[in-house]
């Protein structure tokens, strides 16, 4: 992919020496002047901390008295967040048992996977920071509170270790529209497109694979550009969104923060944010060679991180030309610190397990047997817990990232594939 020449005015006026900050943009299609565009926000919208390790005993004994009890407003000892929580249960679509919410904190725990025993180690513990509690402290003093002596994770679990982190980057901007045709000049490796122009709102928590578009005639288009566990962009309308979740005093003091007082609030704030799921960061990390399984580990790339985004799903000229916009966020836009420069290649760890290849075949055989008998894939899932063997072939599956509904779509897929392409018809 190509870029575009930068230039100043200073620069110009100089001669042809380009500006590696300049805001005019030459390229073979003339000059594009991006002097109006005003970056107002770069920040991490959203963090999520997943933990592994095994729920306290004395933690899962009150949890027995506070739903014996139906209390609602709980108070969680030893750490450094002392404060009061909203105490419920969950259900199994969310994967945890419980969720402890503070929203003067700007915290949510989801505590108690489903998919373990409390009695066992496990992946137990997702702690999701919002953009409030993450702007008020630096990385060092956010992992402290949520790992340090006495920190959070070790209120919840013994033997706490992080086990992966997922992170919303967010760039805001005012001053340009993304084009028109913005679907077809993007770039992206998500294969299907669905249009939702002309409604208000619209659910796109099941989208995979999808670049989607809604809005309504008096609003600019907004986008949802690829899967939930991979790297998903967005691009929406941020003044909209943050009066619909009342957090416009917020966002107008980090905004005028942020600009150093060019923020304009005459003007709509647009943002374009990139969603990066903990196994896309988790092979960065294999990639770099490093590990990167929490927040503090991954600060000093989240820059890296937003550039390989921004070049996997990327608004261009042509073939080979990136549009000067895309260029600038590119270039410009930096998270906490400024990039490392470093080339990033993703690497799925490499299995070498020694059972793997026989629980492989003990789910196709399964899965085969099954097929001639008609069944689906929840009692397929089932005829295999009942195994001996079913804590190895958990433990297989999840040491691959693969939760319980995305098995679940595997066995379905399996079982299909079977009945129209293979040999298995019904059993006699």
């Amino acid at each position: 992919m190509k870029l575009s020449e930068r230039y100043s005015p200073e620069s110009l006026s100089q001669g042809t020496e380009p500006d590696a900050r300049g805001l005019i943009f030459a390229n073979k299609y003339g000059l594009t002047d991006l002097s109006g565009v005003n970056i107002v926000g770069a920040s991490v919208d959203t963090a999520r901390q997943l933990f592994y390790g095994t729920p306290k005993a004395d933690l899962l004994q009150r949890i027995q008295l506070w739903e014996a009890n139906r209390e609602q407003i709980v108070t969680l000892t030893g750490n450094p967040l002392s404060t009061k929580w909203h105490f419920t249960r969950m259900g199994k679509v969310s994967g945890y048992r419980y969720k402890f919410q503070n929203n003067e904190e700007g915290l949510v725990i989801l505590f108690g996977s489903f998919y373990h025993t409390l009695e066992s180690e496990g992946d137990h513990l997702k702690i999701e920071l919002s953009p409030h509690f993450i702007s008020q402290r630096p990385v060092k003093s956010i992992w402290s509170e949520l790992f340090g002596r006495g920190g959070l994770a070790h209120a919840f679990l013994t033997d706490a270790k992080p086990k992966g982190i997922a992170v919303h980057l967010a760039c805001d901007y005012q001053g340009f529209d993304l084009p028109e045709d913005f679907i077809f000049k993007f770039s992206t490796y998500s294969r299907t497109f669905k249009a939702y122009d002309g409604l208000h709102s619209v659910d796109l928590s099941d989208f995979t694979e999808a670049v989607a578009t809604y809005g309504s005639k008096n609003q600019a288009k907004n986008y949802l550009i690829g899967q939930p566990r991979a790297i998903q962009l967005c691009a929406y309308d941020k003044t909209c969104e943050m009066k619909k979740s009342d957090k416009v005093d917020y966002f107008t003091r980090e905004w005028g923060w942020y600009s150093l007082g060019s923020y304009d609030p005459s003007k709509t704030v647009r943002r374009i944010e990139v969603r990066v799921h903990q196994s896309i960061i988790r092979e960065i990390g294999n990639g770099l060679g490093v590990e990167l399984e929490s927040f503090e580990q991954v600060e000093k790339y989240l820059t890296d991180i937003w550039r390989y985004a921004l070049r996997k799903n990327v608004l261009m000229l042509d073939k080979k030309l990136i549009d000067p916009f895309w260029q600038l966020l590119l270039e410009d836009v930096e998270f906490l610190v400024p990039a490392t420069n470093t080339v990033i290649t993703r690497k799925k760890k490499q299995a070498v397990d020694p059972i793997a290849r026989n629980v492989s075949s003990i789910v196709g055989n399964l899965v085969s047997l099954c097929a001639r008998q008609r069944m689906n894939a929840n009692q397929v899932y089932t005829q295999l817990r009942l195994m001996a063997v079913w804590p190895m072939i958990d433990a297989y599956y999840r040491s691959r990232g693969i939760n319980k509904t995305e098995f679940l779509q595997y066995l379905e897929k399996a079982l299909s594939l079977r009945r129209i392409i293979g040999s298995a018809t019904q059993a006699a």
